[in-house]
């Protein structure tokens, strides 16, 4: 069953990054793959489209109006960004990206676990490889809704 969300749904609006941790499901270590103090934004919108981007906070920009090689490289792996649809079913929220920051993410579904306290929300991956250290892992991502 197919649920679109709405204007009252809890998720819908712009949240704001607090923490993003990675547990590696092989060794049990808890990681920051963002650094501490990763940056996102996630929108979703009454109509089921969802986008975000998340970001290291140490991120360089680049030395000329064009990134080297070297620096273009640092920064595609210094964030994630995607957006297309979104469904929630229970406490499931898909994702399918359209457009993403890696190819490999388009036409692809994705499956969370989501939970909403408040201006809070948690949002947890199921095991997955991750798109940052390779490793068999779950995401856990605290967010809290953006204010003016």
């Amino acid at each position: 069953m197919r649920h679109t969300p709405d204007a009252d749904h809890p998720i819908a609006g712009t949240w704001r990054l607090l923490s993003c941790t990675e547990k590696n499901l092989e060794t049990g270590a808890v990681s920051y793959p963002l650094g501490e103090k990763a940056a996102a934004i996630m929108i979703y919108t009454a109509d089921g489209y969802a986008a975000t981007i998340f970001t290291r906070a140490d991120r360089k920009a680049p030395a000329g109006a064009q990134a080297t090689e070297q620096e273009a490289s640092h920064l595609y792996r210094s964030m994630i960004a995607f957006a297309g649809r979104y469904q929630l079913i229970g406490d499931r929220l898909v994702y399918r990206p359209e457009l993403s920051w890696n190819e490999a993410w388009n036409g692809t579904t994705q499956e969370r676990v989501c939970e909403v306290h408040g201006d809070r929300l948690e949002v947890r991956s199921i095991p997955a490889v991750s798109p940052v250290t390779g490793a068999t892992s779950v995401f856990s991502l605290l967010w809290e809704r953006a204010r003016d």
